[in-house]
């Protein structure tokens, strides 16, 4: 195996695995099987408010998290087929922005599990 693919098995390690990952606890967590913790699942002020909150931001950030699964498919695919045409360091630069990609999701679950939280807990405080 070329040595610039070996060096690349982690990235694309990384790619599936955080998917994989943060679909299986954000899962756990909106079926309540993960309660409000320190460690795990999305902890915003407000999804950490109440086990109402907290299963209802992520019930509402699963579908936003499953689109990791396309930007890691994607992210490899494109890492290999960078790598293998263009050779140096292209796979790692593509594997990275794939990465970015992540990241950017994950936010944006974030936000939405806020929003979905901050929703029940203001249902529950609100004065009539």
């Amino acid at each position: 195996m070329d040595e610039d693919f070996v060096g690349l098995l982690f990235l694309l390690a990384s790619l599936v695995g955080l998917p994989a990952i943060g679909v299986f606890v954000t899962r756990q967590a909106a079926e309540g099987l993960i309660g409000r913790n320190a460690s795990g699942g999305i902890r915003t002020r407000y999804t950490k408010a109440s086990d109402p909150a907290w299963i209802a931001g992520h019930t509402a950030a699963l579908p936003v998290v499953k689109t990791m699964w396309l930007a890691a498919g994607a992210g490899v695919l494109l890492t290999i087929s960078a790598q293998v045409l263009v050779g140096g360091e292209a796979g790692a630069v593509v594997g990275v922005a794939a990465l970015l990609a992540h990241v950017a999701i994950l936010l944006r679950a974030a936000a939405v599990a806020n929003s979905a939280a901050r929703s029940t807990t203001d249902d529950r405080t609100r004065k009539y």
